[in-house]
């Protein structure tokens, strides 16, 4: 019965809480002391999005693809003038095209370590046996 009666007061005491219209009026909700943030009150205000255009899933999806043709593009730039500065060695520029050829073909933005040694197998490497 102690149980009950526990219960039938709790449920009495936060029906008069929820009643009484000071939730979260600037005392901190847990431990009934004065809550320590100065900032605006923002729960009552306006969405501050409401002002603004919503763009659509496709619009954002434009956007990224676009910075991702950009990022594409100062890569290959990147690449082209390492290569023509002699920084590459041939067999390294080899690689960087497998390598990009295999990310295109499969769609794979960052191989794994697998798929790095089967390019690098692809490519006619083999391990030469010390022993």
């Amino acid at each position: 019965m102690a149980n009950d009666e526990l219960l039938e007061t709790l449920q009495e005491t936060i029906t008069e809480a929820r009643a009484s219209g000071e939730r979260r009026a600037g005392a901190d909700r847990r431990s009934g002391r004065p809550c320590s943030y100065g900032g605006a009150e923002r729960r009552n205000a306006d969405d501050r999005r409401s002002g603004m255009e919503r763009r659509t899933c496709r619009e954002r999806r434009a956007g990224m693809e676009r910075r991702h043709a950009l990022r594409r593009t100062e890569d290959q730039q990147a690449f082209q003038k390492r290569v023509e500065e002699g920084e590459l060695t041939l067999e390294e520029v080899e690689f960087v095209r497998a390598v990009d050829r295999y990310k295109r073909k499969f769609n794979r933005p960052f191989p794994t370590w697998s798929e790095v040694l089967a390019i690098v197998k692809e490519l006619g490497y083999v391990r030469d046996s010390l022993s």
